[in-house]
């Protein structure tokens, strides 16, 4: 399978997504940077390079079935654990739209009748696909949060369902989970890994941190520098609601999949955060871990009252 690359594809796209009636969203608009604004290309130094993974053909079918139906399909993100196991697409611009196109798009975006109030799990239109050598340092994940955190109802859909990382009582909440005596760290424990594949290269990706954050920390840079991929890496461990033994540093490509957040609901100045879940590429030669090592934050650093930011969610 091949990514549309042509003028001709673009600029249809465009077209379609220019006449389509944008609506707003369930999280608030934050997402005006284009990549030239939010990525910082020099120094890089570049990640270690792997072997490709030649994919499951089951992978291939659905991946290949999607693009069949959709040509923005770039690949598939299956969260072990949780109702997310869904095929990715991607826009051609992150500035263009007042709400991006996928925002509240189904995964087939042929047209209004597919519109879906769920939309569908997108990425940051400056990251790069292919195999694992082809992707950006960072690559961001963007879904809705459909989960209902103040009821408990844990029918949840989209990227509601990342908030079973942080939910250290098992009561569905993500409200007092923080006191001492919520201990549960049974999901984290037990779901170590997320997997996002192409066609080109089935990628496992070994989770290192889960954390709610203000719109001042820009976690979403597709190719930092090395100091800001560094600070990235080093902001999402202290932010991070568990403390993952898992290594991480600058030689590393991440996945970082992010959604809207509501746990501060007391005031509407602490309502415009993002959760966050980070995870680094497997290496070369290491094991698919079974299980995480994990230990509570004590020193969480706390998102801020009031930030803002052009982060999408």
């Amino acid at each position: 399978m091949e990514r549309k690359n042509s003028i001709i594809k673009r600029v249809i796209a465009l077209a379609m997504c220019c006449v389509m009636a944008i609506s707003l969203t369930a999280c608030e608009n934050n997402r005006g940077n284009s990549s030239e604004e939010s990525s910082i290309s020099n120094p890089i130094t570049e990640p270690t390079e792997g072997t490709p993974v030649e994919p499951e053909q089951s992978i291939v079918d659905e991946i290949n079935a999607a693009y069949a139906i959709n040509d923005d399909v770039v690949g598939w993100l299956t969260v072990p654990g949780t109702e997310i196991d869904e095929q990715v697409v991607q826009g051609d611009d992150n500035k263009d739209y007042e709400r991006w196109y996928w925002d509240k798009r189904d995964e087939d975006g042929d047209g209004v009748p597919d519109y879906s109030f769920y939309g569908c799990y997108f990425a940051d239109a400056g990251n790069t696909f292919g195999n694992r050598n082809d992707l950006s340092r960072n690559t961001i994940i963007y879904g809705h949060n459909m989960h209902n955190v103040t009821t408990g109802d844990k029918d949840v859909l989209k990227f509601g369902a990342l908030f079973r990382f942080v939910d250290f009582n098992g009561d569905g909440t993500i409200f007092g989970d923080d006191v001492e005596t919520a201990n549960d760290f049974s999901f984290a424990e037990q779901h170590p890994v997320i997997y996002f594949s192409t066609t080109d290269d089935e990628m496992v990706w070994v989770i290192y941190a889960a954390y709610f954050t203000d719109l001042g920390f820009q976690y979403h840079l597709e190719n930092p520098d090395d100091a800001t991929f560094q600070n990235i890496i080093d902001e999402g461990r202290a932010r991070s609601r568990l403390d993952y033994d898992v290594d991480v540093n600058t030689s590393d490509r991440i996945l970082t999949l992010s959604t809207c957040a509501y746990k501060y609901t007391d005031s509407v100045e602490k309502r415009d955060l993002r959760f966050v879940v980070q995870a680094r590429l497997l290496r070369p030669g290491e094991e698919i871990p079974t299980t995480a090592k994990v230990s509570r934050n004590t020193d969480v650093k706390e998102p801020a009252q009031h930030a803002t930011s052009t982060i999408a969610g």
